[in-house]
């Protein structure tokens, strides 16, 4: 699948440019650009979010202990919305920040989107009842 072989292609220019030991997750952020990002740690034991913007192939090394995780901005949705389920969460770039987006359902089974500073992790944007 067209999915299955981006992953390999984020997967295999993650290990190499951070010199990835373990993978442990990949998501697929398209809004305005599209991003593939790679969770994982390096050699060095590092826990780091490769992140490529899929056009241009531009790769951005985040550390995971820079910013907040994708399990916090998780717990932070579900705490603030109790959220009937969550459909996905991905970190991408708006301008020229890092962001976690997460798409969910509400208990009314309306579409929702919340955005989250990766780095600061307050909440910069949200899009309910779709």
């Amino acid at each position: 699948s067209p999915y299955q072989q981006l992953r390999g292609q984020a997967e295999k220019i993650a290990t190499n440019r951070a010199n990835l030991k373990t993978i442990n997750g990949f998501w697929w952020y398209n809004r305005d650009k599209s991003y593939l990002t790679v969770a994982g740690n390096t050699k060095k034991n590092q826990a780091v979010y490769v992140v490529i913007q899929e056009k241009t192939g531009k790769v951005n090394i985040l550390n995971q202990k820079s910013g907040i995780t994708r399990q916090q901005a998780l717990q932070q949705i579900n705490q603030s919305a109790s959220p009937k389920k969550i459909l996905n969460a991905s970190l991408g770039k708006r301008g020229s920040e890092f962001v976690w987006d997460i798409g969910y359902l509400s208990k009314s089974g309306k579409l929702n989107y919340v955005t989250y500073s990766f780095r600061s992790g307050e909440q910069l944007n949200a899009i309910k009842n779709l």
